[in-house]
């Protein structure tokens, strides 16, 4: 074993040993962890009306059988691993759950449908449940964080697996031996996640999440049982199969002195993080200078890679909008909004959007580049009909750690998306049962709660 290799190991060893113990959420943290909680939560039943997702809620029983764990899009009571397939495959659907640049993924998304299917199946109470949230979502930053991936990966269903399977291992008592091979066999276990499928808006995407879920909740019971692992893993898989590179030493770089949990950022856009500042660059536009649509020649986006990726002004349908620059500029300019319903198939195809979006392109900025991920920015220059060029900069869009959004802002968003798929009183109910996690005896009211429609 070269020093390396040995090094890489001892990292990641420490790593999974802190995410065992007792210092995985400090009592300040608290707060935040349950916002994280309720801000999945949500997202995930906003989701249960899509067709999609309800039939694959549907399909829950027959992939699972029954058990403990609650299918949140219809309250159905299923085994931990078909409870996280379906639970994670909705959280991502309307792109409005959290999301943390340190890593370039949605930590969250990925790792609490396999920790809270598997404490409702271990019997865990809430301090329980919270406890292995912020653990799953610290080594689920850490993992990510060294990986460079290659241009064709899409992040969803790659380095959070980790941290999903460090959940579920703390939750069912693994050692640390035990919890760290459930981490490498995770590792081994993630799909292939391309760019094109977001692009083009296929929900596989969206599948890919429920899957690294699914599998960390696998990967623990594999380590249980006996299957062996590659110690190397991380490294081959994230670094040569996916990635271009993988720096581990972000494994235990300030461990336990430096914690993501509080890092990350909370959406109000329903779209892919990467458009944001161009949205707020493109806002401060039309604030400042009064235009419309029909006064625009032309708009060049200028921003960081891989937030260049989303360069296409050609979505075929409204999830795939999501994930187009020049479609959530157009969206800003001709509807000044971009929430929920701007992602449909009819505003895609709409003509005005049409030409507006063949008007804009997305050039790269190096510096901009180089400055991520601590700072994801976008410069809009818009050329206007009447000779005037404007030009906005956003560097940090509201939402991020450093500019949150005000509490009733997210608390709005919250009773929102829970409106759309929980009758009003249900919603309430979910809110306050997410509130109260901290003193929560039992999660076994849960399912109850979402198991009313509207």
């Amino acid at each position: 074993m070269s020093a390396g290799d040995a090094g890489h190991r001892c990292r990641l060893d420490r790593l999974v040993e802190w995410g065992l113990g007792p210092d995985v959420l400090a009592d300040a943290d608290v707060p935040h962890a349950v916002t994280l909680v309720t801000d999945t939560l949500a997202a995930i039943v906003g989701a249960s009306v899509e067709p999609e997702v309800r039939a694959l809620s549907a399909a829950a029983p027959g992939l699972g059988g029954q058990g403990s764990a609650t299918v949140l899009s219809s309250g159905v009571g299923t085994s931990p691993w078909a409870a996280a397939l379906v639970n994670g495959t909705a959280a991502v659907r309307l792109e409005l759950d959290e999301g943390n640049a340190f890593c370039g993924n949605h930590p969250s998304a990925h790792t609490l449908p396999a920790v809270l299917a598997t404490a409702q199946d271990v019997g865990a109470n809430g301090p329980a449940l919270l406890a292995a949230s912020a653990a799953a979502y610290e080594v689920a930053v850490r993992v990510g964080r060294g990986v460079r991936l290659r241009s064709a990966v899409h992040p969803f269903g790659t380095a959070m697996v980790c941290g999903a399977a460090l959940g579920v291992a703390r939750l069912r008592g693994l050692d640390v031996a035990q919890a760290t091979r459930a981490v490498r066999l995770a590792a081994a276990l993630v799909p292939a996640s391309t760019q094109r499928a977001a692009n083009q808006g296929a929900t596989v995407r969206n599948a890919v999440t429920g899957s690294s879920a699914a599998a960390g909740v696998l990967a623990a019971t594999l380590a249980l049982t006996g299957t062996t692992d590659d110690a190397l893993a991380l490294p081959t898989v994230f670094g040569e199969i996916l990635g271009e590179g993988y720096d581990d030493t972000w494994l235990d770089e300030g461990l336990g002195s430096t914690r993501y949990l509080r890092s990350g950022y909370f959406k109000t856009h329903a779209c892919s993080r990467w458009n944001h500042a161009p949205i707020e660059a493109t806002e401060t536009l039309l604030a400042q200078n009064g235009f419309g649509p029909q006064d625009v020649v032309d708009v060049q986006v200028a921003t960081y890679d891989p937030a260049t990726r989303l360069d296409g002004r050609d979505p075929p349908t409204g999830f795939a909008g999501k994930h187009s620059i020049p479609f959530n500029v157009a969206a800003r300019i001709l509807l000044r909004d971009n929430g929920i319903e701007a992602y449909t198939d009819e505003v895609v195809k709409d003509p005005s959007v049409r030409s507006l979006m063949e008007r804009v392109r997305v050039v790269e900025d190096p510096a901009m580049t180089a400055a991520a991920p601590a700072v994801r920015a976008a410069r809009v220059t818009i050329r206007l009909r009447d000779g005037r060029v404007v030009e906005a900069t956003e560097e940090h869009p509201p939402g991020e750690a450093d500019r949150p959004y005000p509490e009733e802002v997210i608390r709005a968003k919250h009773q929102a998306l829970l409106r759309r798929g929980l009758a009003e009183d249900d919603a309430e109910a979910l809110l306050r049962w997410c509130d109260d996690l901290p003193s929560h005896r039992t999660l076994e009211d849960l399912a109850p709660i979402v198991g009313g429609r509207p």
